[in-house]
């Protein structure tokens, strides 16, 4: 069954480089009692991005190959390579056309290798994905599935892949809602409640919206009774034709009669409101303009540039606004978004925090700059501005035995967390270090990170393992890399 669609893509799940094809991706993990959990790869096709194919009646179609491998230790699991096209289209139709595939996979961690290839295009070669997938679905208890956004459903009439619970849902793979979406669309499923609630028993399932600070959205709220069983779907359309521009989190929660929480899950996603910019307080006028800090960036390439660097410190909303309504803009606008930026994080004084931002710009320009990256673009330069200043920093510019690397500790962070750290290393040896893990949550996380920085080593094998119980200080072991970390000095 193929499925077309309109498809927002200003912020996106996942997404391959540019390429001669492109591809949108995204998963998600339910469960079948008696069965175990099943995992469900939604791939979404770029038709602009690919070669159209006459029909024969009229009118083109596109044609592409999906290949799925899922391995662990290098062994692999399980593996599918599918065929799909795309809807004749007559009137120049380019909306994406879908690829929907489950495989049923035990708990445990699994590397996934995604390839997409136009079939139309004997030139492409096909992009190819990868990342690590970990399934932790509970054996008993009640629990809850991942959170899946819909883009548009209905009651079915016979079962495809796209159906769950009786009705077919098309889905939404995207956390980016723009304005011209005034309905957030969801769908989970929550499980095993049977058991620890007994057979149709009563509980509450609840809904909400949360802000960036973790409160409840009042108008956004469902609270229902259920009855208990095996799977409980939740299929609900949440009213976001007010909710203003920023990152939220939808979430639900199972709770028992005397509302104690049972089990949650949550998803983020981002909003953009620009129809409310007419009744939005931080609209500036041409005469608050011209006298602000704002209004002395008079030429429009230099103010874009300056408005770029600030990536690290904008929220998904505002980066959004950046690359995709401010390029190409008039100088006005672009003022306005610069004085109102300010204004949101400094309301007595938006020129002084724009200015220490300067500042901070100026000592990772100086720092961390490279000849073809300014200091901002760097992941040093990004978390200095983000974060701010670390506490406390391990350098290891020239260890043999490491590549390049650095820790930085943090006491407290500019965002509010405590006890955080970041891991840069090096492996082109000039001065752009890359950020290879971190404990900052939608930070990258690699549990690899010990191996890779001592995969310098040329003449003695690693072994993370051997010396554990020795107390003494031996750079092959992981001890001394490890200390550091937790330890830094």
């Amino acid at each position: 069954m193929k499925h077309s669609f309109t498809l927002f893509i200003l912020a996106l799940c996942l997404s391959f480089p540019a390429s001669s094809i492109k591809v949108l991706f995204d998963y998600r993990v339910f469960h079948i009692p008696g069965q175990g959990p099943y995992v469900e790869f939604v791939t979404a096709f770029e038709t602009l991005s690919m070669k159209p194919v006459p029909a024969p009646n009229g009118g083109e179609q596109f044609f592409a190959e999906l290949t799925i491998v899922l391995s662990q230790n290098n062994a692999v699991i399980d593996f599918r390579k599918v065929n799909m096209s795309s809807d004749i289209s007559e009137n120049g139709d380019t909306s994406p056309f879908l690829s929907l595939e489950r495989f049923m996979l035990a708990n445990g961690t699994y590397d996934l290798e995604l390839t997409a290839r136009d079939l139309s295009d004997e030139a492409s070669a096909g992009e190819t994905y990868r990342q690590t997938i970990v399934i932790n679905n509970l054996s008993d208890g009640a629990f809850i599935s991942d959170i899946q956004f819909v883009s548009a459903y209905s009651a079915a009439e016979e079962v495809t892949a796209f159906t769950k619970s009786g009705y077919d849902l098309i889905p939404y793979i995207s956390s980016y809602y723009p304005s011209e979406l005034n309905t957030l669309i969801y769908y989970a499923e929550i499980y095993q409640t049977d058991n620890y609630f007994g057979v149709d028993q009563p509980f509450v399932s609840s809904v909400c919206i949360t802000d960036a600070l973790n409160n409840e959205v009042a108008e956004c709220k469902r609270i229902k009774r259920e009855k208990a069983a095996p799977v409980v779907p939740l299929l609900q359309v949440m009213d976001i034709r007010n909710l203003p521009t920023g990152d939220y989190k939808i979430r639900v929660e199972v709770r028992d009669r005397e509302n104690q929480m049972v089990c949650s899950e949550e998803r983020r996603f981002s909003r953009n409101l620009i129809a409310a910019v007419a009744a939005d307080p931080l609209l500036v006028s041409d005469e608050l303009l011209k006298a602000s800090f704002a209004g002395q960036y008079t030429n429009a390439d230099s103010l874009y540039q300056i408005i770029q660097s600030h990536h690290p410190i904008a929220r998904n909303v505002e980066r959004n606004t950046i690359d995709y309504q401010l390029a190409g803009s008039d100088l006005r606008m672009m003022q306005s978004f610069f004085y109102s930026f300010w204004l949101r994080r400094n309301p007595e004084s938006p020129e002084a925090g724009w200015r220490a931002y300067e500042k901070n710009l100026a000592k990772v320009e100086a720092s961390f700059g490279t000849r073809i990256k300014k200091g901002w673009q760097t992941d040093r330069g990004r978390v200095y501005l983000r974060y701010g200043a670390p506490n406390t920093q391990v350098v290891r510019h020239h260890d043999p035995d490491y590549w390049p690397f650095e820790i930085w500790h943090y006491y407290q962070t500019n965002t509010g967390l405590r006890d955080r750290r970041f891991l840069f290393y090096n492996t082109t040896l000039n001065n752009d270090f890359e950020l290879l893990h971190s404990d900052v949550p939608d930070e990258v996380q690699n549990n690899d990170w010990r191996r890779l920085v001592r995969a310098r080593e040329s003449n003695r094998p690693v072994d993370v393992g051997r010396n554990a119980s020795n107390q003494t200080t031996d750079p092959y072991s992981g001890d001394e890399i490890e200390d550091l970390w937790y330890n830094p000095h």
